[in-house]
């Protein structure tokens, strides 16, 4: 009966001869074993050695083995630990089992009865081992694939920047008044969004995206129109304002940039109802396009213009103010107020 993979079993017992009938029957079947007689001794050994099983007796000379019992299995699971008492009384028994216990046997036992006993908890700690070998499994595997997942994720997302990025730079090649334009814009949206208890990442992303990517609809805007100097005519005009529909027509076919139209769609919206393409009014007007009207005109009086120098960051807030409900949401301007400098600049965020 003797398994090399086997560990070996502890035997507690501050009674000699319980100690020496046990390790006869044990050194028969071929089984390792070491021995103690107190329940502090015994706690010292399971610290130190993973055994399979362990014989304990409930009545030791300093302390219970039910206290025996709670302590060790704070720290170990597959151990078993088999009960032996001269006691026979249900109350025991069911203590025994409640705290743990694999079995309990009363003193004097029977040979098959032992050898019953300890081959079922022999195979129940070989099964809870096996199981949790297949739970770390598991779990390294899980962890895996999640590292795996979040690469791929990243590198979706670099795809997605580098379309956005490009169809960008192919507005840039034909509005070059507004590089870099876009790229302050959804940084300054972004913040603006933090400000106001915005949190959610795909909300931020797309709204940053959407920011980015506001103008896009110029590109079907005529260059004799799109590039002319001077005031344009109304029909010209006209012509101008279809910009917004013209790019929610772009991003609508792009699945990845669908959730960025409440911008691209909105953002010439006023919110005292004299914006286009809808003429929305207040809070019809989606809450991403209220915040990125503040933020691009932010951008624009901060930044040097060919027909005007820039103003400083308190000025700006100042002239936005002036439009407060008429131009611009309440909430947003408010949440611009009482943005510093230093927050607005401290980290550059970047869309996607």
């Amino acid at each position: 009966m003797y398994n090399d993979s086997i560990g070996s079993f502890l035997l507690i017992d501050d009674e000699d001869a319980v100690l020496k009938t046990l390790s006869k029957q044990l050194d028969f079947w071929g089984y390792k074993y070491e021995k103690v007689d107190s329940g502090r001794a015994a706690l010292v050994k399971m610290s130190e050695t993973d055994y399979d099983l362990v014989f304990l007796d409930i009545n030791l000379g300093d302390m219970s083995g039910f206290e025996v019992l709670e302590e060790f299995h704070k720290t170990n699971d597959l151990t078993q630990v088999i009960m032996i008492s001269s006691l026979n009384q249900t109350e025991y028994l069911r203590t025994a089992l409640r705290e743990g216990a694999f079995d309990y046997i009363v003193k004097p036992w029977g040979i098959k009865d032992l050898r019953d006993t300890i081959s079922r908890a022999l195979e129940y700690r070989q099964f809870l081992a096996l199981k949790q070998k297949k739970h770390i499994n598991l779990q390294k595997e899980v962890k895996n694939k999640t590292v795996e997942l979040s690469m791929a994720l990243e590198q979706i997302n670099i795809t997605y920047d580098e379309t956005i990025l490009a169809l960008g730079s192919a507005l840039e090649t034909r509005d070059s008044e507004t590089k870099e334009h876009g790229l302050r814009v959804a940084h300054y949206s972004r913040v603006l969004a933090e400000k106001m208890g915005f949190t959610d990442y795909s909300f931020l992303t797309n709204l940053q995206r959407g920011a980015y990517l506001h103008d896009i609809g110029k590109i079907g805007v005529p260059d004799q129109i799109l590039r002319k100097e001077g005031s344009l005519t109304i029909k010209e005009w006209e012509i101008m304002k279809k910009h917004p529909v013209i790019g929610k027509s772009i991003v609508e076919g792009i699945p990845f940039l669908r959730k960025t139209v409440p911008v691209i769609y909105n953002h010439h919206e006023h919110y005292d109802g004299s914006g286009y393409p809808q003429g929305l009014k207040g809070e019809e007007i989606p809450v991403e396009a209220l915040i990125f009207s503040v933020a691009d005109a932010f951008d624009a009086l901060t930044s040097e213009r060919c027909y005007r120098h820039k103003v400083s960051f308190k000025n700006a807030k100042g002239i936005i103010t002036t439009e407060l409900g008429n131009q611009f949401s309440p909430k947003v301007v408010n949440a611009l107020l009482n943005l510093t400098e230093r927050e607005l600049h401290q980290r550059e965020t970047v869309y996607g």
